[in-house]
Formats: structure tokens, sequence, C-alpha cells
């Protein structure tokens, strides 16, 4: 047996903006379709072709880069252990089709596919603020120019992503 510790340095990104907590979770919710999303991990677990998967993430994406894998609410809990918990929700986003880019260069990447994105209330209540790693921070564990440029990819999806999601109207 062997252990070994890699050392590597996760940058997080934050998004803040004066937006209540429920409309930025609506927001996103909408954006990775949430609602359709039920029938993917099903459908994952036991594809028959390269076909079959995209054919899935397609059906349920519906044209956007990233659908609704999982949430877990942790102020639900928290609220027994401290008083005034701010609304705090994980979510795990993703696309098979996308983290294929990358996994097929380094399966190590897995550990960070899919994204996780946490959406927190401000203390105060004045707003919200959406935090995760940046993608290229936490994959690229060896110099590699196409999983560089995969990971890459995503980092600016993910942005855009929640440049939509965070932006007043």
């Amino acid at each position: 047996m062997s252990k070994t510790i890699t050392s590597f340095t996760a940058q997080l990104v934050t998004f803040e903006a004066d937006i209540p907590f429920t409309q930025v979770c609506e927001r996103l919710e909408a954006e990775v379709n949430k609602s359709s999303s039920a029938g993917l991990i099903p459908s994952l677990a036991s594809p028959k072709s390269k076909e079959d998967v995209e054919e899935a993430v397609s059906k349920i994406a519906g044209g956007k880069d990233f659908v609704y894998f999982f949430q877990m609410r942790h102020d639900v809990w928290m609220k027994y252990y401290k008083d005034d918990v701010p609304q705090a929700i994980v979510y795990t986003i993703g696309n098979p089709v996308i983290a294929q880019t990358m996994l097929k260069h380094d399966m190590r990447g897995a550990y960070n596919i899919p994204p996780r994105v946490l959406v927190l209330e401000k203390p105060d209540g004045s707003g919200t603020r959406v935090l995760y790693h940046l993608p290229s921070s936490v994959m690229v564990l060896e110099d590699g120019p196409e999983l560089r440029e995969a990971a890459l990819a995503l980092d600016d999806k993910l942005d855009k992503l929640f440049s939509r999601v965070m932006a007043s109207t």
C-alpha cells in the first residue's frame, strides 16, 4: 500500500448581488432545467451507447449547457446548532457531455465532476452570493494542453451561467 498527498491551489469564484436568495435559486433552477431533470440519473446508470448519453443530456438540457443533479440545504439542519443561519443550498450541476472532454484526459477530475455550487444568502439578508471552485484550478493536476483547454472552456461556461443568474434586471 502507498499513500500520496498532492498539493494544488484551488481558486474560489464568488458572485455577489443584491438579488434575493429565492430569486437566485429560481433563476438557477430554471437555467439547469431542474423540473425536467428527474430522469437524468437513471438514464446515465445504464446507457447502451454514447448516443444514449448525449440524447438523455440533450433532452433534459434543452439547448443549455448544464443540467441539475442534486441539491442539499444546509440551513435547514444548521438552525439546530446556530441561531440566524442564512439560507444555503449546495447545488450539483453539470453536463456529462462536457465532463467527458476533461475526464478522457484524466479520470481524477471525476472527483470534481459534476461541479458543486453554493448559493448563500448574505447574513443581513440584503442579497446573495454564489460560490464555486474554478474548474481549471481543481481538475488540472498535471499539465496537459487538451485537459487545460477543456477545463478553461468549462470555466467560461460557468462564468456565463452565473453572470446571467446574478444579473440585475
